[in-house]
């Protein structure tokens, strides 16, 4: 799971095209950009920022704004070892006081995307069915 939150092949098939470059240590910058490389200036829509806490593979916090006069939103990717794979967290702070349901528009689509690509569905098996309040093909990773 710490590899499709690192590796910008990955964040580029659930983050709209966005690779993910960063070292992934704190105080590191990062970028998310939709170029394959991490050379060249920023273009609109990339986004720029700081990994603010890596402890692979449990925690992951970075800022990121999309340009340097917006505010800065604040990401804390948790992940925790479950029974058939890993169970995932993301908490989202934005400081210019955006509502919950913005932050959900934009985020929940990304999640939605990391778990297909992570669990996708299984032919013999539609994701919907359910036993016991868990899916039965376990959570993610």
């Amino acid at each position: 799971m710490w590899t499709a939150l690192t590796d910008g092949d990955l964040t580029r098939r659930y983050l709209n095209g966005l690779a993910a470059h960063s070292t992934w240590t704190p105080r590191a910058p990062l970028t998310f950009r939709s170029g394959r490389g991490p050379a060249g200036p920023l273009t609109a829509g990339q986004l720029t920022g700081q990994i603010l806490r890596a402890e692979p593979p449990r925690q992951l916090s970075y800022l990121l704004q999309s340009g340097p006069h917006d505010p800065p939103t604040f990401l804390t990717w948790q992940l925790r070892a479950a029974a058939g794979g890993t169970t995932l967290r993301l908490q989202i702070d934005e400081i210019d006081g955006s509502s919950d349901d913005e932050a959900e528009d934009t985020w929940l689509p990304i999640l939605t995307t990391l778990h297909t690509l992570l669990d996708p569905p299984s032919p013999d098996l539609p994701s919907a069915r359910r036993t016991g309040g868990k899916n039965e093909r376990g959570s993610l990773g």
